[in-house]
C-alpha cells in the first residue's frame, strides 16, 4: 500500500489541506509546532480505521467549523483506491480510481461504518481492510508502521507477532492446538501438559481402570462358579415363600383398596344426600319468593298501577299537599275567628265617657265632703274625680282601639298565608293531577302507603331470589344429585359384589373402622415378612453368584478383550501424537528463530549504521525481547540506553518490521517527529537510511526541524501550516531537493 494523496476538509486545526505524496521517495512534511502535523497523522489513521472512542472523535472536530471529513487516495494490490470518510456521520465511500486520472471507475463500497458498533456494512468494509493491510485493528497499524508524537517505543503484541510472522506460524499454532486437544482427550500424563497435575482421568486412564475392574469381577465370578449350586434348595424355598407372601399381600392390598373405595363412595353419597335437602329448601324459598314477587306485581298492576308509573316526586308532593291543605284550613279558621271578634268590638261612646266622669266626680265629692264637711274641698275632690274619670275613659278607649287594630293585622296575615298556601297547592295539584286521575287525596295517600309496603316486600323477595340460584338451576342440581347418588350406589353395589366381606359392615361405622385398621396391620406385617424373605434371598444370591454366573463370566471375557483392544489402539495414537508434537514444535521453533533472527539482524544493521557502529548487533527472543551488544560489554538492556539511543533502536526495529511486512503487502511507514532526540550526525544517518528504505517502503516523515533540509539528498518535501518569517523560502529548497 502506498499513499498518493491526502485531502483533509476539516480535522482539528487543519482545514482545506491537501498533501500529494511520492510512492517511492522519502516524503517530508515540515511545519512548526502546532501547525497540525500530529493532526495530519491522526487524520490518516482515522480516515482508514475510524475512531475507537467518542472522546477522540470529539477532540478531532474542526476548529473553524469546516466539514469534519477527509479522503485518502492510495495504491494497493496493483489498483488505485480512494477512501472518503465523514467523521460526524461515519459515512464511508470507497471507489476504485482510474489508472492515470482522478476519475472514479466504480464505487465498490458506500455505507455507515462506525468502529464502535456492529453492522453488516462494517463487516463488508473490514473485508476490504483485511485485503489491503492483512488486519482491521488500528492498534496493529500504530504498533508496526505508525509513530505518533515521538512514541517510538514499540510494544510487540501477540497480534503483531502473528502479523509479522505471517500465516505459517498461525497454521503451525492451529495444528499444535488441535494435536494438544486430541492428546489431552487421550491421556492426562504427557510432557506437553501445561498444568502440573490433572485430577480427572482421560480416556486411556479410564480404560485401564475399567480393565482392572472387569478383571476383578471375572475373578469373583470364577470363585462363585467354583462353589457350585449347594444352596439351590434354599433359594427354591425362599422363592416359594416369597411367591406366597406376594399373593397374600396382593389379596390383602386389594381388600384394603376395596374397603377404602367403599368408604370413599359412602362419603360421597353422604355429601350428596346432605346437599339434597338444602337444595330442596332453597328451591322452595326461590319459588315462594318468585310467587310473592309475581303476586305483588299483579296487585300493583290491578289497583296501584297508576302509582307505578308516577315519578318519585309524586308521593312527597302528595304529602306536602295534604299538609298545605291542613295549614290553609287552620289559617281560614283563624281569620274567621278574628273577623268575628272584630265585628263585636265597638269604639267607646261619649255617653260612656260622660257617665264615667260624672260617676267618679260624684263619688269624689261625696267622699271629700264626708271627710272635711266643707263644700269647697268637696268641689275640688269632685273636679279631681272628673279628671280621673276622663283619664280612665281615655285609657279604656285606647285599649279597645289597639285590640281592633291587632285583629285587623291578624286577619290580613291570615289572608296572605292563605293566598301563598293556595298558590303552592295549585302548583302541586297541577303536577299530581295527571297521576291521581280524579281520586281524592286521602285515597291516593292510602294507596301510596300500600304501594311503598308492597315495593318493600317485593325488594325483600327479589333479594331472596338473587341470593339463591334460579329454580331451574336448583332443579338441575337436584337432578344431578339424584344421578350422582344413583351412580355411587351402583359403584357401591359393584364393590360389594367384588368383596362380599364388606356387606356385614354396611350399617356399622365402628366395624368399618376396625376392619380398615386390621387390614392395614395385616398389609404392613406381610410387607415386613416379604422384605425379610427378599433380603434372605439376596444374601443367598450374593453368596452363590446368581443364576447367570457362567454367562456373566463369558461376557466379562468379551468386555476385557474389547477394552484391551481399544487401549492398544489409543496407546498407539498417543505415541503418534507425541511424536507429531515433537516434530511440529521443532519446526515452529526453527521457523520462529529464522524470522525473528532475520528481523533482529535487520534492526541490528540499521542501528549500527545510525550509531556509527557503536552498537554491534541486536538479539531478539521468540517474544521480541531485545538485547544489544557493544564491543566487549556483551548484552546491554534497552532500558540502560540514553533516550537518543533508544529512539535509534526503536526506529531500527520499526524499519525492520516494515521491511518484513513489505514482503507480503508493503505498508507506508508514517513517522511523526521521530528526530527530536537525535543529534545532528545520527539525524543525518537516519535520513540517509530512510531515503534508501523509501525505494522499498513508502516513508512519510512529519517534523518541525527545518535543519533536515540541509541533510537530505533526494526527498519530496511539503510544508504544513504557516512557516514563520525569517525561516527562508522552503519551497525553493524543495525544488532543489527534487
Amino acid at each position: 500500500m502506498r499513499l498518493e494523496r491526502v485531502v483533509i476538509e476539516g480535522f482539528g486545526p487543519l482545514s482545506g489541506y491537501e498533501a500529494v505524496l511520492e510512492p517511492k521517495r522519502l516524503n517530508l512534511l515540515i511545519g512548526p509546532n502546532e501547525s497540525g502535523k500530529s493532526s495530519f497523522a491522526q487524520a490518516v489513521v482515522a480516515t482508514i480505521f475510524g475512531f475507537a472512542s467518542h472522546e477522540a472523535e470529539t477532540l478531532s472536530r474542526p476548529w473553524n467549523g469546516a466539514p469534519h471529513a477527509a479522503s485518502i487516495t492510495f495504491l494497493a494490490a496493483n489498483d488505485r483506491y480512494r477512501i472518503h470518510r465523514r467523521f460526524d456521520t461515519h459515512d464511508v465511500e470507497v471507489t476504485r480510481r482510474g489508472a492515470d486520472g482522478d476519475e472514479s471507475d466504480e464505487t465498490i463500497f458506500r455505507g455507515s461504518v462506525n468502529p464502535r458498533g456492529r453492522s453488516a456494512e462494517r463487516e463488508r468494509y473490514e473485508e476490504l481492510l483485511r485485503g489491503w493491510f492483512g488486519f482491521t485493528d488500528p492498534r496493529l497499524f500504530r504498533e508496526s508502521v505508525f509513530v505518533h508524537e515521538n512514541a517510538l517505543e514499540t510494544e510487540i503484541s501477540p497480534e503483531l507477532r502473528h502479523l509479522v510472522s505471517g500465516a505459517v506460524e498461525a497454521d503451525y499454532q492451529q495444528i499444535q492446538d488441535a494435536l494438544l486437544a486430541r492428546l489431552d482427550l487421550l491421556t492426562k500424563e504427557h510432557p506437553f501438559d501445561p498444568r502440573a497435575r490433572k485430577r480427572v482421568n482421560r480416556s486411556i486412564e479410564s480404560r485401564i481402570a475399567r480393565i482392572e475392574e472387569l478383571r476383578d469381577r471375572r475373578s469373583r465370578a470364577e470363585v462363585m462358579l467354583g462353589e457350585g449350586v449347594s444352596r439351590q434348595k434354599e433359594r427354591d424355598e425362599l422363592d416359594g415363600r416369597i411367591l406366597e407372601l406376594r399373593a397374600d399381600l396382593a389379596g390383602k392390598e386389594q381388600l384394603l383398596a376395596d374397603l377404602k373405595a367403599w368408604i370413599s363412595l359412602r362419603e360421597e353419597q353422604r355429601k350428596f344426600l346432605k346437599r339434597g335437602p338444602a337444595v330442596g329448601a332453597e328451591l322452595v324459598s326461590a319459588r315462594r319468593a318468585r310467587n310473592a314477587v309475581e303476586d305483588i306485581d299483579r296487585r300493583i298492576g290491578q289497583s296501584l298501577g297508576y302509582l307505578a308509573n308516577a315519578p318519585e316526586e309524586v308521593e312527597p308532593d302528595l304529602i306536602r299537599l295534604a299538609m298545605l291543605r291542613t295549614q290553609r284550613a287552620r289559617h281560614q279558621k283563624s281569620a274567621e275567628d278574628e273577623r268575628a271578634r272584630l265585628s263585636h268590638a265597638k269604639p267607646v261612646s261619649p255617653f260612656f265617657t260622660f257617665g264615667i266622669t260624672l260617676l267618679l266626680a260624684a263619688i269624689a265629692a261625696g267622699v271629700g265632703y264626708g271627710i272635711t264637711k266643707q263644700w269647697g274641698l268637696a268641689a275640688g275632690a269632685m273636679a279631681l274625680g272628673a279628671v280621673i274619670g276622663l283619664v280612665v275613659s281615655r285609657v279604656f278607649g285606647q285599649s279597645t282601639e289597639r285590640a281592633r287594630v291587632l285583629s285587623e293585622a291578624q286577619v290580613k296575615l291570615a289572608d296572605e298565608n292563605i293566598r301563598t298556601i293556595s298558590q303552592e297547592i295549585d302548583q302541586i295539584e297541577i303536577r299530581v293531577n295527571p297521576f291521581i286521575a280524579g281520586r281524592t287525596l286521602e285515597v291516593v295517600l292510602a294507596d301510596a302507603k300500600q304501594y311503598r309496603a308492597a315495593m318493600q316486600e317485593r325488594r325483600e323477595n327479589a333479594a331472596v331470589i338473587h341470593s339463591l340460584p334460579t329454580p331451574e338451576r336448583l332443579e338441575a342440581e337436584a337432578k344431578e344429585i339424584d344421578e350422582a347418588v344413583a351412580s355411587l350406589r351402583s359403584q357401591e353395589k359393584l364393590v360389594l359384589q367384588q368383596s362380599p366381606f364388606l356387606a356385614p359392615l354396611k350399617e356399622d361405622p365402628l366395624q368399618i373402622a376396625e376392619a380398615s385398621e386390621r387390614l392395614t396391620r395385616d398389609v404392613n406385617a406381610l410387607r415386613t415378612r416379604l422384605d425379610a424373605a427378599q433380603e434372605a434371598l439376596d444374601a443367598v444370591l450374593r453368596r452363590t453368584g446368581g443364576d447367570s454366573d457362567a454367562e456373566n463370566l463369558e461376557s466379562l471375557e468379551e468386555a476385557i478383550a474389547l477394552e484391551e483392544e481399544e487401549l492398544t489402539r489409543e496407546t498407539k495414537l498417543r505415541d503418534a501424537l507425541l511424536v507429531a508434537l515433537d516434530v511440529l514444535r521443532d519446526a515452529v521453533r526453527e521457523y520462529q528463530e529464522q524470522h525473528v533472527g532475520r528481523i533482529g539482524e535487520s534492526a541490528g544493521a540499521t542501528l549500527s549504521r545510525l550509531t556509527a557502529e557503536r552498537y554491534g548487533s541486536v538479539a531478539l527472543d521468540a517474544d521480541f525481547n531485545a538485547t544489544l551488544s557493544m564491543g566487549a560489554r556483551g548484552a546491554i538492556p534497552i532500558e540502560s540506553l540514553s533516550r537518543g539511543a533508544r529512539d535509534a533502536f526503536y526506529l531500527s526495529l520499526r524499519a525492520a518490521i516494515a521491511h518484513e511486512l513489505a514482503a507480503r503487502e508493503p505498508l507506508p511507514l508514517l513517522l511523526d517527529d521521530p528526530l527530536a532526540h537525535l543529534d545532528e550526525d545520527r539525524r543525518g544517518s537516519l535520513l540517509a537510511y530512510l531515503e534508501e528504505l523509501a525505494s522499498e517502503v513508502q516513508v512519510i516523515v512529519l517534523t518541525h526541524d527545518r535543519r533536515v533540509l540541509g541533510q537530505i539528498r533526494e526527498a519530496h518535501v511539503q510544508a504544513i501550516g504557516v512557516i514563520p518569517k525569517g525561516s527562508g523560502d522552503i519551497s525553493s529548497r524543495v525544488e532543489v531537493k527534487r
